[in-house]
């Protein structure tokens, strides 16, 4: 069954068992058409019901946000000490983000030299 953070436990009790019973749909044959056709498609379909999120589209969203965030830092005229710091924030970020998202979806980190570039880039 599951953990206190909704992951699956190999060495859940009974107790657990008996939780998981009293969920709905438990016991009740898995719909056909989710066999049927293109698997992927269908575990798609159904991760997008469900609010499932990748990491990497989450990341990227948080990115966009920092991006906004930056541009506001220079227009109110911060240090370049402090520009620079949020920026070396943002390249991990960055770099995490080209580990975890497909290679065609891959981004550049970011320089104060080209900030307006990659302002366009991550809208």
């Amino acid at each position: 069954m599951t953990n206190n953070k909704g992951k699956y436990d190999p060495y859940a009790s009974n107790e657990d068992l008996e939780d998981a019973k009293r969920l709905p749909g438990f016991g009740k044959p898995l719909p056909k058409n989710l066999f049927s056709g293109d698997i992927y498609s269908n575990f798609l379909k159904t991760a997008k019901e469900a609010g499932y999120v990748p990491p990497f589209v989450a990341l990227q969203k948080e990115i966009r946000q920092d991006m906004a965030n930056l541009l506001k830092m220079i227009e109110a005229g911060s240090t370049e000490v402090e520009i620079n710091s949020f920026i070396d924030k943002m390249n991990a970020k960055i770099k995490k983000y080209n580990m975890e998202c497909p290679t065609s979806m891959q981004k550049m980190l970011i320089s104060l030299e080209d900030i307006e570039l990659h302002a366009k880039i991550w809208q």
